[in-house]
Protein backbone atom coordinates (compact mmCIF):
# COMPACT_ATOMS: atom_id res chain seq x y z
CA UNK A 1 0.00 0.00 0.00
CA UNK A 2 1.35 3.64 -1.37
CA UNK A 3 1.35 6.27 1.10
CA UNK A 4 -1.32 8.34 -0.50
CA UNK A 5 -3.64 5.06 0.03
CA UNK A 6 -2.17 5.08 3.72
CA UNK A 7 -3.56 8.48 4.32
CA UNK A 8 -6.64 8.08 2.91
CA UNK A 9 -7.33 5.10 5.21
CA UNK A 10 -5.91 7.09 8.42
CA UNK A 11 -8.47 10.05 7.38
CA UNK A 12 -11.58 7.63 7.03
CA UNK A 13 -10.61 6.34 10.35
CA UNK A 14 -10.54 9.56 11.99
CA UNK A 15 -13.79 10.50 10.34
CA UNK A 16 -15.50 7.66 11.61
CA UNK A 17 -14.33 7.89 14.99
CA UNK A 18 -15.02 11.44 15.08
CA UNK A 19 -18.78 10.75 13.87
CA UNK A 20 -19.72 8.43 16.56
CA UNK A 21 -18.18 10.57 19.36
CA UNK A 22 -20.49 13.47 18.18
CA UNK A 23 -23.14 11.26 17.09
CA UNK A 24 -23.93 9.75 20.39
CA UNK A 25 -23.31 13.21 22.25
CA UNK A 26 -25.57 15.01 20.25
CA UNK A 27 -28.35 12.28 20.41
CA UNK A 28 -28.07 12.16 24.41
CA UNK A 29 -28.10 15.42 24.68
CA UNK A 30 -30.99 16.07 22.22
CA UNK A 31 -33.25 13.53 24.00
CA UNK A 32 -32.28 15.39 27.21
CA UNK A 33 -33.26 18.84 26.37
CA UNK A 34 -35.84 18.43 23.56
CA UNK A 35 -33.96 20.34 21.13
CA UNK A 36 -35.17 20.04 17.68
CA UNK A 37 -32.02 21.67 16.64
CA UNK A 38 -29.74 19.63 18.35
CA UNK A 39 -31.43 16.17 17.20
CA UNK A 40 -31.15 17.20 13.80
CA UNK A 41 -27.61 18.04 14.21
CA UNK A 42 -27.49 14.00 15.86
CA UNK A 43 -29.17 12.65 12.46
CA UNK A 44 -26.78 14.31 10.53
CA UNK A 45 -24.22 13.40 12.45
CA UNK A 46 -25.48 10.01 12.31
CA UNK A 47 -25.40 10.52 8.23
CA UNK A 48 -22.05 11.56 8.25
CA UNK A 49 -21.10 8.19 10.42
CA UNK A 50 -22.71 6.37 7.72
CA UNK A 51 -20.77 8.47 4.25
CA UNK A 52 -17.70 8.18 6.41
CA UNK A 53 -17.84 4.70 6.64
CA UNK A 54 -18.72 4.31 2.81
CA UNK A 55 -15.43 6.56 2.42
CA UNK A 56 -13.04 3.89 4.34
CA UNK A 57 -14.61 1.49 2.64
CA UNK A 58 -14.09 3.35 -1.05
CA UNK A 59 -10.76 4.13 -0.34
CA UNK A 60 -9.52 0.53 0.46
CA UNK A 61 -11.03 -1.01 -2.61
CA UNK A 62 -9.71 2.23 -4.67
CA UNK A 63 -6.36 0.91 -3.19
CA UNK A 64 -6.45 -2.16 -4.36
CA UNK A 65 -4.35 -3.09 -8.32
CA UNK A 66 -6.10 -3.87 -11.60
CA UNK A 67 -7.03 -7.00 -12.25
CA UNK A 68 -8.43 -8.96 -14.94
CA UNK A 69 -12.26 -8.19 -14.42
CA UNK A 70 -11.12 -4.30 -14.11
CA UNK A 71 -7.98 -3.39 -15.73
CA UNK A 72 -8.67 0.19 -15.39
CA UNK A 73 -8.42 -0.35 -11.71
CA UNK A 74 -10.72 0.36 -8.79
CA UNK A 75 -10.37 3.85 -8.82
CA UNK A 76 -14.15 4.94 -9.33
CA UNK A 77 -14.65 3.30 -5.86
CA UNK A 78 -14.21 6.55 -4.19
CA UNK A 79 -16.62 8.00 -6.99
CA UNK A 80 -19.14 5.79 -5.60
CA UNK A 81 -18.50 6.37 -2.07
CA UNK A 82 -18.98 9.90 -2.59
CA UNK A 83 -22.12 9.87 -4.68
CA UNK A 84 -24.07 7.79 -1.91
CA UNK A 85 -22.09 9.73 1.15
CA UNK A 86 -23.97 12.94 -1.00
CA UNK A 87 -27.10 10.38 -1.01
CA UNK A 88 -27.39 9.87 2.50
CA UNK A 89 -26.48 13.73 3.08
CA UNK A 90 -29.65 14.61 1.53
CA UNK A 91 -31.30 12.17 3.13
CA UNK A 92 -30.20 13.32 6.75
CA UNK A 93 -31.21 17.37 5.34
CA UNK A 94 -34.70 16.18 3.95
CA UNK A 95 -35.52 14.50 7.17
CA UNK A 96 -34.86 17.04 9.46
CA UNK A 97 -36.60 19.59 7.55
CA UNK A 98 -39.71 17.43 7.87
CA UNK A 99 -39.58 16.81 11.83
CA UNK A 100 -38.93 20.95 12.27
CA UNK A 101 -42.05 21.70 10.04
CA UNK A 102 -43.82 18.79 12.32
CA UNK A 103 -42.60 20.78 15.37
CA UNK A 104 -43.78 24.48 14.32
CA UNK A 105 -47.07 23.00 13.01
CA UNK A 106 -47.88 20.75 16.13
CA UNK A 107 -46.35 23.57 18.71
CA UNK A 108 -42.69 23.49 19.69
CA UNK A 109 -42.18 21.42 22.98
CA UNK A 110 -40.39 22.96 26.03
CA UNK A 111 -36.59 23.11 26.34
CA UNK A 112 -34.97 22.23 29.22
CA UNK A 113 -31.08 22.22 30.14
CA UNK A 114 -30.05 24.56 27.51
CA UNK A 115 -26.45 25.49 28.81
CA UNK A 116 -25.49 21.58 27.80
CA UNK A 117 -27.11 21.56 24.56
CA UNK A 118 -25.31 24.94 23.27
CA UNK A 119 -21.96 23.39 24.98
CA UNK A 120 -22.27 20.23 23.47
CA UNK A 121 -22.85 22.45 19.91
CA UNK A 122 -20.24 24.39 20.78
CA UNK A 123 -17.54 21.50 21.20
CA UNK A 124 -18.89 19.73 18.12
CA UNK A 125 -18.43 22.76 15.73
CA UNK A 126 -14.53 23.01 17.29
CA UNK A 127 -14.02 18.97 16.79
CA UNK A 128 -15.20 19.07 13.51
CA UNK A 129 -13.35 22.20 12.49
CA UNK A 130 -10.03 20.52 13.52
CA UNK A 131 -11.42 16.99 11.47
CA UNK A 132 -12.35 18.97 8.33
CA UNK A 133 -9.19 20.59 7.78
CA UNK A 134 -6.98 17.63 8.58
CA UNK A 135 -9.16 15.40 6.03
CA UNK A 136 -9.34 18.61 3.41
CA UNK A 137 -5.46 18.61 3.66
CA UNK A 138 -5.21 15.09 2.83
CA UNK A 139 -7.31 15.14 -0.01
CA UNK A 140 -5.69 18.33 -1.11
CA UNK A 141 -2.39 16.00 -1.20
CA UNK A 142 -3.77 12.41 -2.61
CA UNK A 143 -6.73 13.70 -4.36
CA UNK A 144 -9.23 11.16 -2.99
CA UNK A 145 -12.74 12.30 -3.82
CA UNK A 146 -13.99 10.40 -1.28
CA UNK A 147 -11.95 11.90 1.55
CA UNK A 148 -12.38 14.92 0.26
CA UNK A 149 -16.44 14.69 0.62
CA UNK A 150 -15.79 13.68 3.86
CA UNK A 151 -14.13 17.12 4.27
CA UNK A 152 -17.09 18.94 2.92
CA UNK A 153 -19.35 17.16 5.42
CA UNK A 154 -17.61 18.10 8.49
CA UNK A 155 -17.19 21.69 7.34
CA UNK A 156 -20.65 21.77 6.51
CA UNK A 157 -21.38 20.59 10.72
CA UNK A 158 -18.64 23.32 11.75
CA UNK A 159 -21.77 25.52 10.28
CA UNK A 160 -24.76 23.88 11.55
CA UNK A 161 -23.93 22.97 15.24
CA UNK A 162 -22.39 26.56 15.48
CA UNK A 163 -26.20 27.90 14.02
CA UNK A 164 -28.15 25.25 16.19
CA UNK A 165 -26.02 27.00 19.30
CA UNK A 166 -27.00 30.56 18.03
CA UNK A 167 -30.66 29.09 18.22
CA UNK A 168 -30.55 28.11 21.66
CA UNK A 169 -28.93 30.85 23.05
CA UNK A 170 -31.76 32.54 21.41
CA UNK A 171 -34.53 30.29 22.69
CA UNK A 172 -32.61 30.97 26.21
CA UNK A 173 -33.01 35.03 25.65
CA UNK A 174 -36.05 35.37 24.31
CA UNK A 175 -38.29 32.18 25.75
CA UNK A 176 -39.61 31.77 22.74
CA UNK A 177 -38.65 28.06 21.39
CA UNK A 178 -40.33 27.87 17.71
CA UNK A 179 -36.78 29.46 17.41
CA UNK A 180 -35.49 25.68 17.88
CA UNK A 181 -37.05 24.59 15.06
CA UNK A 182 -36.64 27.57 12.68
CA UNK A 183 -33.05 27.40 12.93
CA UNK A 184 -33.75 23.23 12.37
CA UNK A 185 -35.10 23.95 8.93
CA UNK A 186 -32.17 26.55 8.22
CA UNK A 187 -30.10 23.67 8.78
CA UNK A 188 -31.57 20.74 7.46
CA UNK A 189 -31.88 23.64 4.23
CA UNK A 190 -27.97 24.00 4.56
CA UNK A 191 -26.93 20.20 4.58
CA UNK A 192 -29.92 19.42 1.99
CA UNK A 193 -27.33 22.02 -0.52
CA UNK A 194 -24.54 20.28 0.67
CA UNK A 195 -25.51 16.82 -0.36
CA UNK A 196 -26.48 18.16 -3.98
CA UNK A 197 -23.27 19.56 -4.38
CA UNK A 198 -21.91 16.61 -3.96
CA UNK A 199 -23.99 14.14 -5.42
CA UNK A 200 -23.54 15.94 -8.57
CA UNK A 201 -20.02 16.24 -8.73
CA UNK A 202 -19.80 12.43 -7.79
CA UNK A 203 -22.12 11.53 -10.88
CA UNK A 204 -20.34 13.76 -13.34
CA UNK A 205 -16.94 11.97 -12.65
CA UNK A 206 -19.16 8.67 -13.06
CA UNK A 207 -20.15 9.51 -16.59
CA UNK A 208 -16.71 10.62 -17.35
CA UNK A 209 -17.18 14.25 -17.43
CA UNK A 210 -13.77 15.84 -18.87
CA UNK A 211 -11.11 17.69 -16.46
CA UNK A 212 -11.20 20.62 -15.43
CA UNK A 213 -10.73 23.58 -17.67
CA UNK A 214 -7.30 24.72 -15.88
CA UNK A 215 -6.26 20.95 -16.07
CA UNK A 216 -6.43 20.45 -19.61
CA UNK A 217 -4.97 24.08 -20.61
CA UNK A 218 -2.30 23.09 -18.20
CA UNK A 219 -1.70 19.53 -20.47
CA UNK A 220 -2.01 21.97 -23.66
CA UNK A 221 0.70 24.55 -22.15
CA UNK A 222 3.22 20.88 -22.25
CA UNK A 223 2.51 20.33 -25.84
CA UNK A 224 2.21 23.75 -26.98
CA UNK A 225 6.46 24.02 -25.92
CA UNK A 226 7.00 20.21 -27.39
CA UNK A 227 5.48 21.65 -30.61
CA UNK A 228 7.38 24.50 -30.85
CA UNK A 229 9.95 23.46 -33.36
CA UNK A 230 7.38 22.00 -35.74
CA UNK A 231 8.71 18.73 -35.72
CA UNK A 232 5.58 16.95 -33.74
CA UNK A 233 1.91 18.13 -33.47
CA UNK A 234 -0.92 16.78 -30.81
CA UNK A 235 -4.83 16.46 -30.87
CA UNK A 236 -7.28 14.79 -29.97
CA UNK A 237 -6.49 15.42 -26.35
CA UNK A 238 -9.07 14.00 -23.83
CA UNK A 239 -8.77 13.73 -20.01
CA UNK A 240 -10.55 12.26 -17.31
CA UNK A 241 -11.00 11.78 -13.71
CA UNK A 242 -11.33 7.93 -12.18
CA UNK A 243 -10.83 8.72 -8.09
CA UNK A 244 -7.94 10.45 -7.47
CA UNK A 245 -6.48 9.20 -10.78
CA UNK A 246 -6.32 11.22 -14.23
CA UNK A 247 -6.37 9.56 -17.55
CA UNK A 248 -5.39 11.72 -20.57
CA UNK A 249 -5.21 10.47 -24.25
CA UNK A 250 -3.77 12.23 -27.03
CA UNK A 251 -2.52 11.65 -30.32
CA UNK A 252 0.65 12.88 -31.71
CA UNK A 253 2.01 13.28 -35.00
CA UNK A 254 5.38 12.64 -35.89
CA UNK A 255 8.23 13.10 -38.65
CA UNK A 256 7.07 9.78 -41.47
CA UNK A 257 10.69 8.50 -41.12
CA UNK A 258 10.53 8.36 -37.21
CA UNK A 259 11.72 4.72 -35.80
CA UNK A 260 9.50 3.10 -33.74
CA UNK A 261 12.26 3.48 -31.13
CA UNK A 262 12.81 7.12 -31.57
CA UNK A 263 8.73 7.73 -31.52
CA UNK A 264 8.42 5.84 -28.02
CA UNK A 265 11.19 8.15 -26.54
CA UNK A 266 9.65 11.15 -27.76
CA UNK A 267 5.65 10.55 -26.44
CA UNK A 268 7.55 8.98 -23.19
CA UNK A 269 9.34 12.99 -22.27
CA UNK A 270 5.31 14.12 -23.39
CA UNK A 271 4.24 11.80 -20.62
CA UNK A 272 7.35 12.97 -18.33
CA UNK A 273 6.01 16.82 -18.60
CA UNK A 274 1.99 16.01 -18.26
CA UNK A 275 3.16 14.21 -15.03
CA UNK A 276 5.11 17.28 -14.08
CA UNK A 277 2.06 19.64 -14.08
CA UNK A 278 -0.67 17.03 -13.22
CA UNK A 279 0.14 14.87 -10.11
CA UNK A 280 -1.30 11.19 -10.45
CA UNK A 281 -1.91 11.12 -14.25
CA UNK A 282 -1.73 8.29 -16.44
CA UNK A 283 -0.70 9.45 -20.12
CA UNK A 284 -1.42 7.22 -22.76
CA UNK A 285 -0.18 8.76 -26.79
CA UNK A 286 -0.60 7.23 -29.84
CA UNK A 287 1.59 7.80 -32.41
CA UNK A 288 0.68 8.81 -36.32
CA UNK A 289 3.09 10.09 -38.68
CA UNK A 290 2.28 13.21 -41.45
Amino acid sequence: MDSHARSNRAAALLSVASNILLMVAKLVVGLVTGSVAVLSDAANSGGDLVASGIAYAGVRAAARPADDNHPYGHEKTENLAALLEGILVLAAGTVVAVEAVRRIIDGSDALVDLNLAVAVMIASAVVNLLVSTRLRRVARRTGSPAIEGDAAHLASDVWTSAGAAAGLVLVAITGWTPVDALVGIAISLYVIVVGARLTWRAIQVLLDSSLPEEEIAAIEGVLAGFAADGQVSFHALRGRRAGSKRHVDLHMVVPPDTTVRHGHVMSGRVKGAVREVLPNVEVLIHLEDH
